[in-house]
């Protein structure tokens, strides 16, 4: 299997990271297992706010019934008191003003919400650099004082028997 961020391919499908970068590899035999579908696919919480337009019909209700059920009874009691119309003009604005708000919205009105605020998905931060140079397929240099090993088991077991 390649790393797909690097190209590099890794020495078994068993690994769980790549040897040059670092990148998490378990991720991607699942992918593979799976024909690209993901096993948990990242759930999206949905906005419960209500549209722009149901939350403006609702305030629309809201007062035009707050104007009825709120206001009539302290209109009689201006009325008996001050014995003028303004209380009357004050209701009658209220609940004209509640019936064109929600007129308003439900003709203007927007019928979708905004998109919900993106939810951050947390990636493992990238592995720092290595200090080191990469690796490089050399020779290993064994300095002459040492003496070479033996190049099979018929030497070493002839040489063991000489000893002896």
């Amino acid at each position: 299997m390649f790393c797909p961020r690097c190209g590099n391919q890794a020495a078994s499908d068993r690994m769980r990271f790549c040897p040059s970068c670092g990148f998490r590899l378990d991720g991607v035999v699942d992918l593979l297992a799976r024909d690209g579908i993901l096993a948990n696919p990242p759930i999206i919480p949905q906005s419960q706010e209500p549209s722009p337009r149901r939350r403006g019909i609702r305030q629309g209700a809201i007062l035009f019934f707050s104007s009825l059920v709120l206001f009539l009874p302290i209109l009689f009691v201006s009325m008996e008191i001050f014995r003028s119309p303004f209380p009357l003009l004050l209701l009658a604005s209220l609940f004209l003003a509640g019936i064109f708000w929600m007129l308003y919205y439900r003709l203007f009105g927007d019928e979708y919400a905004p998109p919900p605020k993106p939810v951050p998905v947390m990636r493992p931060a990238p592995p720092p650099q290595a200090a080191l140079a990469p690796p490089q397929s050399m020779p290993v240099y064994r300095p002459p004082s040492e003496p070479p090993q033996p190049q099979s088991v018929i030497e070493k077991t002839t040489r063991t028997l000489n000893r002896e």
